[in-house]
């Protein structure tokens, strides 16, 4: 990646893309990027553009305009979105993105499966899109477990990108050694290591654990984000007037989201063999999260 750019009135496409694993920090360091003289990221989070084929009114000059902001000393311009690591449910996305930017850096945000099945599941139920007991659940929508096999989701963007554009971190480490992993992070992007984001000393969460919405408004609050990428408060302004307490969803205390030693026991059974192979690309030093 180089360290100039050429802007053109309808911006132009990243060199750099957060790409997952949902519930694994991807907000936080969203944040933490944004908050570096040299990066650009637009106002929201997630466009979701390579997710899915482009349609008419989101193609690429759509695009394109997100980024139509970013200033002159913009060295690294990026966006983050965590469908990017959800295949199969959304497939062709490595594809589509080496089509559009072959030369784009890519950062993979991985944690404990177990923990980030949990959190999934916690954040589906706070949406009102999950309503079955999280043991049904986890193992009847294959998404929970997709999304954990980290080595599988890098593996899709390992055939048409190489080893060197990709940079996998765990979350743990993104917690608690943050300057670090921040720094190795900035370096990857060929940004400044030693000039570091004022607000590490922040951790950011969505909200969507702590309310419930109504279907209606998840669809207006999704619908509203993609189609006014500027508006900042879009979440603000949709959830407001239309969240529902979670007890309504009916799942009012926390023992619902309690991953039982059985449960727990499947997952690392179902896991071992993708944590063995992430090994390859977090160096045996990686603890396999006590599943392998």
């Amino acid at each position: 990646m180089t360290a100039s750019r050429t802007a053109t009135a309808v911006g132009q496409l990243p060199n750099f893309l957060v790409i997952g694993a949902m519930k694994a920090g991807t907000t936080s360091l969203y944040h933490y990027l944004r908050g570096h003289p040299h990066v650009f990221m637009p106002p929201v989070k997630e466009l979701d553009y390579f997710a899915r084929e482009p349609q008419s009114s989101h193609g690429i000059e759509w695009y394109r305009r997100q980024f139509a902001p970013a200033p002159a000393e913009a060295i690294a311009i990026g966006e983050a979105s965590t469908l990017y690591t959800k295949h199969p449910r959304f497939p062709g996305v490595p594809e589509r993105i080496a089509a559009q930017i072959p030369d784009a850096r890519l950062i993979y945000l991985v944690r404990d499966p177990i923990e980030r099945i949990r959190s999934h599941y916690q954040h589906q139920v706070a949406l009102g899109a999950e309503r079955a007991p999280l043991a049904d659940a986890i193992f009847r929508d294959p998404i929970y477990l997709d999304t954990s096999r980290y080595a599988m989701q890098i593996e899709r963007y390992l055939e048409v990108f190489s080893p060197d554009q990709l940079l996998v971190v765990t979350s743990e480490r993104l917690r608690g050694d943050r300057e670090v992993a921040v720094r190795e992070i900035l370096a990857f992007l060929g940004l400044d290591s030693t000039r570091l984001p004022t607000n590490l000393d922040r951790e950011f969460y969505r909200s969507a654990e702590r309310t419930t919405h109504s279907p209606f408004a998840w669809h207006l609050r999704r619908t509203l984000k993609h189609r006014f990428p500027a508006l900042k408060r879009a979440k603000e302004f949709v959830d407001a007037p239309l969240v529902r307490r979670r007890g309504r969803a009916g799942t009012n205390t926390s023992d619902a989201f309690i991953v039982t030693e059985e449960v727990r026991d499947r997952i690392c059974r179902m896991l071992a063999q993708d944590v063995r192979h992430l090994r390859d690309h977090l160096g045996p030093a990686f603890d396999g999260w006590g599943i392998a």
